[in-house]
């Protein structure tokens, strides 16, 4: 079990926005769009692992399979970690 204190500053476009309406609480992605008033509860989200803090797990969310032997699965897997850390730091 990883008991790591997930969370971090990201906040980028998650929920099919072109403008950042998605932040990280706790490892998991809400929606900004999705409280009633400013600073007010979010409603919506916490089922999309971020892609800045919680990468291993965002990729396992977006059903990525990698084929070859053990080796060359481990190399894809951080290769592809690290793309969608690079493409999250943009925004974070």
């Amino acid at each position: 079990m990883n008991t790591e204190k997930l969370g971090c500053s990201f906040e980028g476009p998650s929920f099919g926005s072109n403008y950042p309406d998605g932040t990280c609480i706790d490892g998991y992605l809400w929606d900004l769009d999705s409280c009633d008033e400013p600073g007010g509860p979010l409603h919506n989200g916490g089922d999309i692992p971020c892609p800045f803090c919680n990468t291993r797990v965002h990729l396992e969310y977006l059903d990525k399979h990698f084929g070859g032997n053990s080796r060359q699965r481990r190399r894809l897997v951080r290769a592809a970690c690290a793309r969608i850390k690079q493409r999250a730091g943009e925004w974070a």
